[in-house]
Parts: structure tokens; sequence; C-alpha cells
């Protein structure tokens, strides 16, 4: 059983069903992070209302740091940034790279946040989606599948496993390899490895 990850506008050349992940893909809109939520934080009681903000605005910039300690007004611009309803890609510009991401109070570089964010909080709410139950008895009657999305690669053809990708701080991992580690039932393994 085979998942294949591709970036939407590549052709797919497998000889498979092709699911979009993306906000514009009707039936499986749900499986995009602008769409899914709302999404519990590790504050009692505080929710991002989608799952793209809660992983864009848990990011810390420079701007936000004097001398190591975050400013007062990061912790505002993220609970700003959690309640809007709006999911924003690049809060803070396309390009900009944060320092870090904070996250219950942990300074969290960019693969740890990968696995201690991005992949299993994804992953626990997705997985209560009808566009999940949709795409999992997709992918089981056929067996193979290719899941497109903005952040995305084949890596197959790379000869990277899904542990190589989310280890890979080269490259950026969009949710459609969340997606293939859920399918492939490898999820667990790559955020422990």
């Amino acid at each position: 059983m085979t998942v294949h990850v591709l970036p939407i506008w590549v052709k797919n050349p497998y000889n498979c069903p092709e699911v979009n992940t993306t906000l514009s893909s009707g039936m499986y809109r749900e499986l995009s992070p602008f769409i899914l939520g709302p999404i519990d934080t590790y504050l009692p009681g505080v929710q991002s209302q989608t799952f793209e903000n809660l992983w864009q605005f848990s990011k810390v910039y420079f701007e936000y740091l004097y001398d190591g300690a975050i400013f007062w007004s990061w912790f505002a611009w993220r609970d700003a940034g959690w309640a809007d309803k709006r999911a924003h890609r690049y809060p803070m510009g396309k390009g900009r790279k944060p320092v870090f991401s904070y996250w219950d109070g942990e300074r969290l570089g960019y693969i740890e946040a990968r696995k201690r964010i991005y992949a299993p909080i994804y992953a626990r709410h997705v997985k209560m989606t009808d566009s999940y139950a949709q795409l999992a008895g997709l992918y089981s009657e056929g067996g193979e599948i290719t899941l497109k999305d903005y952040d995305a690669y084949d890596h197959i053809t790379m000869g990277m496993s899904l542990v190589n990708v989310i280890n890979n701080p080269n490259r950026k991992m969009g949710h459609a390899f969340v997606l293939a580690m859920l399918l492939e039932d490898v999820l667990e393994g790559c955020l422990k490895q």
C-alpha cells in the first residue's frame, strides 16, 4: 500500500486516485489546515479557530525577542491570531523565518516543532473529520493514492521515507505528508525517530 505526495501543480504520473488536500477541494476541504478547527491549545479553555493559525502563531520572530526573552506583545499577537477565523499562512510576510516555536513553555526548533505541534495535533483533529473518513476509505479500497498539497514533493522517487521527510530541515512538510503517515500507519514511529 502506497501513498504518493505531490505538489499541487505537478501532473500525477501514478495510476491511482488523486486527492487535492487543499482549501479548494470540495468534499476533502476539511483536510485543509485553513479549514480544520477549532483546535485546542495547551492553554485551558483556549482554542485556535484554525489549525493553520495554531501553527503559524506558535512561531516566535526576532522582533518579539529582547535579550532572549519573549516580549509580552508576542503573546497578544499569538492570542489574536488564534482567535481569528481567517487563516494566515504568512502572518509576518512570505519568506520570514521564525527563531523558534513556543509551545507550553518550551522553545522548539524547526524539526522538534513538527514533531510536537504540527504532525500530532493536525493528525488528532483531522482524524475526526468526514473528509478523513472518506480519504481513508478511498485508500483502503485501492491500496494506492496520490495526495496533492502546496508544501509537497515526491519523496518516494527521491528515495526518502516519511521518517526522512519529517526530519528534513531543508524541505517544507505540508499536511499531506501527515495524512500519508496516518494512512500508512507510521505516524507514531515518525514522531519518535
